[in-house]
């Protein structure tokens, strides 16, 4: 016997506004890229029969692919399960092969963002007690570079900045991050700095040129980018030495064991080419789409606040009423027939603050929606989606 869905989904027509939580499968774009052949598809790339030697060889060039896509050397280029994995991998591989190699806890220093993606955020919390944890300055959800500043006492500093802020759509400025990074090596020879950006929310519309970045190690994933999803990925730059966080075989460079998901990585790999190279009409299109919408929300819902003053990623859309709770704007407007967010969907559930919200808005009595759009997107659909919101407002009496 088998279990029936609790939810007919395609009952009703839906409008899917969560492209920042998870982007479906373009299958047009899917069908385009090359065929993995069916007889090579069943083996193990770590074996050595034809089959594996075959499957091993596509493997091998979808790493020459991804660090051709980023400017980088195809033994920079770690294959993971997921973009959080990534996140980890960098931080926690970094600090336990500095700590491995001599290096005192208390030598260590780590900076982020304070509105960097949950994993590592969770992650530098639990960190060893003797390691340093700073919170970068902001001003109105953009990091001031100049506030990385360096005590005389650390000795190896992580700095992590999230590329494109995934709930208000902020898109920090990582060159200018890196150009603070390098002087603070220069002004420190004697110390072992780092740059790590999470760029998972950034290939659609922006260049991920590392090169041109200068940044020290990158994380990227599947699932904004329109493919399968399960694979995530770690740009390490040549000189960077991590340990594993994980044990077993000796895939990845020793880096992360497990067998590979050849045809997963293998999509991936073209989804992440295909998104640099059109990322100029990309960005165009998604951006008419946020113009538009925010534009009848000034002219409809004036009661409503849009985050965010400085750039923003085409794709989101961070609105902020006054006396809802954000849990059940998102739940209104599910049963309206429309999936959006309040928050990061990598957060345990969405019943959780969100740490944006309450540092941007501090004691104030506010609930939060993200709209984030999409290649399927309409106008039609947003309009629907002002209607809807103006109803669940009015249900509850916000003027």
């Amino acid at each position: 016997m088998f279990f029936k869905p609790f939810l007919n989904i395609n009952k009703h027509k839906r409008i899917y506004l969560d492209y920042a939580s998870s982007t479906p499968v373009d299958q047009k774009m899917v069908s385009n890229f090359p065929r993995l052949d069916k007889k090579i598809m069943l083996a193990n790339p770590s074996a050595l029969h034809k089959e594996a030697v075959a499957l091993k060889k596509v493997l091998s060039e979808s790493r020459v692919l991804v660090a051709k896509t980023l400017g980088a050397q195809s033994d920079e280029i770690i294959f993971t399960s997921n973009a959080s994995e990534s996140d980890n991998l960098a931080i926690l591989g970094f600090i336990k092969n500095k700590i491995s190699s001599g290096v005192s806890a208390n030598q260590i220093a780590v900076y982020i963002s304070p509105f960097e993606h949950s994993a590592i955020e969770s992650l530098v919390n639990n960190l060893d007690k003797g390691i340093r944890v700073c919170k970068l300055v902001q001003e109105n959800g953009y990091v001031l570079p100049n506030s990385i500043n360096i005590p005389e006492e650390i000795k190896t500093v992580l700095i992590s900045v999230m590329f494109v802020q995934n709930e208000i759509g902020t898109v920090q400025n990582i060159k200018e991050i890196a150009k603070r990074v390098r002087k603070l090596k220069k002004e420190y020879p004697d110390k072992n700095i780092v740059f790590h950006t999470d760029a998972t929310q950034a290939p659609l519309f922006y260049d991920l040129n590392v090169l041109r970045l200068v940044v020290d190690m990158m994380t990227l994933g599947a699932t904004k980018l329109y493919t399968n999803k399960g694979v995530g990925m770690l740009y390490k730059k040549r000189g960077i030495n991590l340990s594993p966080i994980f044990y077993g075989g000796g895939q990845e460079m020793g880096l992360r064991p497990g067998t590979e998901p050849v045809e997963l990585i293998r999509n991936f790999t073209h989804a992440l080419s295909y998104a640099q190279k059109n990322k100029e009409k990309e960005f165009q299109k998604i951006k008419s789409l946020q113009e538009y919408f925010e534009n009848k929300i000034k002219e409809k819902l004036k009661q409503i606040n849009i985050t965010g003053a400085g750039e923003r990623s085409p794709h989101i859309t961070h609105l902020v009423i006054p006396n809802i709770d954000s849990e059940l704007l998102v739940i209104e407007l599910d049963a309206n027939g429309i999936a959006l967010s309040s928050k990061s969907a990598c957060k345990n559930d969405e019943s959780q603050d969100s740490g944006i919200l309450n540092l941007l808005y501090p004691n104030q009595n506010l609930g939060a929606i993200r709209v984030s759009y999409g290649r399927k997107t309409t106008k039609g659909e947003l309009n629907k989606t002002i209607k809807a919101l103006d109803k669940v407002l009015k249900k509850y009496n916000i003027s």
